[in-house]
């Protein structure tokens, strides 16, 4: 019965063409087996925690980055805390000091779960960080990757249909990664290593550093070889998705001039990878789903970080010159991902499991989640405190705008349009064809799903 008392789980979204279809497959695993979900952007989904009278349920939080504060406050609001890291990726082959930085010394003693991609990024996790015991550190995969599997390219369809409609003639498409692809951007970069997160060793923060001026050095000389590619007719069109982290304005400017090759961010990258031709990568997660997706893929080797540790670099087809490039464009590929030579590799970084990683996750937060309450939006403390205090922050930082201020991503890049109502629905319908869930917008970005059927 819709609006009895449930455990609840509360999911915030914080880069939605990343995370989105991916924790909406999860939330309906979880309504399936009689959980309330509450899914939503970051701000309506704290909104909801901080405000709601009840002190249960489980707070999906996205990875690292977020304070002792936060942790410690999160705790007092909720039965549990499970992290469902985003940002470790399969691709890392030595994903250590990653891990290591992204949690501040003291928060995962607040964390009842965490869940990684696979094998190895359990066992590195187990190995370099403090404060959790390694029976809370699981490997079940990720709702991503059940996501790019083929059976539910099906989902796509009508994104697929316009983007073919868009761009009529075949093309490839570069997944950038480059990050710092602005003088601006990577001064910011290399001043959060100081002023966010985890504290820092000197030798952390100068391998960071250096890391972020070659990203930056490769992407000055992608820059010069686009026009390479563009006058040449063999090479087809190219569409340049920029990372969410990237400067978009500034990826339009550098290649305004060029005819065949466009920057396009537009919804989540499935859809694109499945549009094209191909997938050019510099050693990114994308290769992966292109991989599982059954399309061809490659490294453009001489603008991507030497000896970087990614999985995406072992397993492409490496692109060194224009001639490498076009006999790599006449190449066919469809291959199962459990044929390819590269599955014994991949099975270590990612849990290729007979059951949905979703579905896996579900059934572990289940046993954390508290008592079951009433709906949470329906009960809660009515309270300005935290508007007045994010709005005088800002505020104070837009004024003073003080000399160590590092501005987050902006947020049409990290949320798009938003969590929308009828796009949770025309998803779950097609993901779900057979089963009927009740979903609610109870505020703006925040989206209530329950499953009606249960017995």
């Amino acid at each position: 019965m819709i609006n009895s008392q449930r455990k609840e789980v509360y999911i915030p979204i914080e880069i939605k063409p990343r995370e989105f279809i991916s924790q909406l497959l999860l939330s309906a695993e979880l309504a399936k087996i009689g959980l309330r979900v509450y899914l939503g952007s970051k701000k309506s989904i704290d909104d909801l925690v901080e405000n709601k009278k009840n002190k249960q349920g489980t707070y999906l939080y996205k990875g690292g980055g977020g304070t002792i504060n936060k942790f410690k406050k999160l705790s007092k609001l909720v039965s549990s805390i499970a992290v469902l890291d985003q940002e470790i990726s399969p691709c890392l082959i030595d994903s250590g000091v990653t891990i290591k930085n992204r949690f501040v010394k003291g928060c995962l003693k607040y964390v009842s779960r965490l869940y990684y991609v696979g094998p190895e990024t359990k066992k590195k996790a187990s190995e370099v960080l403090e404060d959790i015991d390694a029976s809370l550190i699981k490997a079940y995969g990720w709702p991503r990757v059940d996501i790019w599997q083929p059976s539910l390219h099906h989902i796509w369809k009508d994104q697929i249909r316009d983007i073919k409609k868009k761009f009529p003639q075949p093309f490839l498409l570069f997944t950038s990664d480059f990050g710092c692809n602005s003088e601006k951007l990577l001064a910011e970069r290399c001043l959060a290593l100081e002023k966010r997160g985890r504290r820092k060793t000197a030798k952390d923060i100068s391998w960071f550093k250096n890391l972020y001026r070659n990203h930056h050095k490769k992407y000055l000389e992608f820059i010069n070889f686009l026009p390479l590619l563009d006058a040449d007719e063999d090479i087809p069109t190219i569409i340049i998705r920029p990372h969410p982290s990237e400067d978009h304005s500034c990826w339009e400017e550098d290649v305004r001039h060029l005819s065949k090759i466009h920057v396009v961010y537009e919804g989540t990258i499935s859809p694109w990878i499945l549009s094209s031709e191909g997938v050019l990568h510099r050693g990114c997660t994308s290769a992966i789903e292109a991989a599982i997706s059954r399309k061809k893929f490659a490294i453009l080797s001489n603008f991507a970080i030497k000896n970087s540790g990614s999985i995406a670099s072992v397993i492409s087809t490496e692109i060194k010159s224009l001639d490498t490039l076009k006999i790599w464009l006449k190449q066919r590929y469809e291959e199962k991902i459990e044929n390819s030579s590269f599955y014994p590799l991949l099975k270590d970084h990612i849990n290729f499991s007979n059951k949905k990683a979703a579905e896996e996750i579900a059934q572990d937060l289940s046993s954390l989640s508290g008592e079951k309450v009433f709906p949470s939006d329906l009960n809660i403390k009515k309270s300005t405190k935290s508007k007045i205090k994010i709005f005088f922050y800002k505020l104070k930082n837009k004024i003073f705008r003080k000399k160590d201020y590092v501005p987050k991503l902006p947020k049409k890049n990290k949320m798009q349009d938003g969590i929308k109502l009828l796009e949770c629905k025309y998803f779950l319908e097609l993901i779900y064809p057979e089963l009927f869930f009740s979903i609610h917008e109870t505020n703006k970005d925040l989206i209530k799903i329950e499953f009606n059927n249960l017995d």
